[in-house]
């Protein structure tokens, strides 16, 4: 009588071990992060230059965090920059400058510093948003990991002299 438990058992370890038998290798790895997005690169020697004031503002299309400092709104758009927004009228705010930090997604404002991630980068910048001037007082270069992919993971194909500054959809993906 006992054989007939251990041969049930023998049977149900035999049935669930064959469903990893008869399966393709290809499906047993899930597909790589390259096959959905892939980064947005540049060179560190291009990338230290382009953190710009724009006069002329943009529109806002992927919003992320909200800063308020006294009558200014600064409203990150993902991986570009900050909306500034004059809110002296509150019944009618005012999107009067663009400020293009690449890779950027946080800022913060002590005094009259403004504090904001570039990407692999922190840069503390004063602005005069109604004169149009923006000045970086100081860089500190490699102060945050190289910026994840929309799946978390980080992207290690990179050289010593690129900064990934966004992550992009590949069309072409399975």
């Amino acid at each position: 009588m006992k054989l007939k438990p251990i041969a049930v058992l023998l049977l149900c370890c035999c049935l669930s071990f064959q469903s990893c038998w008869l399966t393709d290798p290809a499906d047993d790895f899930p597909p790589q992060i390259q096959d959905y997005y892939e980064p947005v690169t540049m060179l560190r020697s291009e990338f230290d230059a382009t953190t710009t004031l724009q006069t002329t503002p943009e529109v806002i299309v992927n919003s992320g965090k909200i800063y308020v400092k006294d009558n200014f709104i600064f409203i990150n758009e993902r991986n570009k920059g900050f909306h500034i927004i004059n809110n002296t009228d509150p019944s009618n705010p005012q999107n009067i400058a663009f400020l293009r930090v690449l890779g950027s997604s946080d800022l913060t404002i002590k005094g009259n510093s403004v504090y904001v991630n570039n990407a692999t980068d922190l840069l503390a910048l004063t602005i005069d948003a109604q004169a149009g001037t923006m000045e970086i007082t100081k860089r500190v270069p490699n102060a945050f990991p190289q910026i994840t992919s929309p799946f978390g993971n980080v992207y290690y194909g990179t050289n010593e002299d690129e900064v990934v500054v966004d992550w992009i959809f590949n069309e072409n993906s399975n």
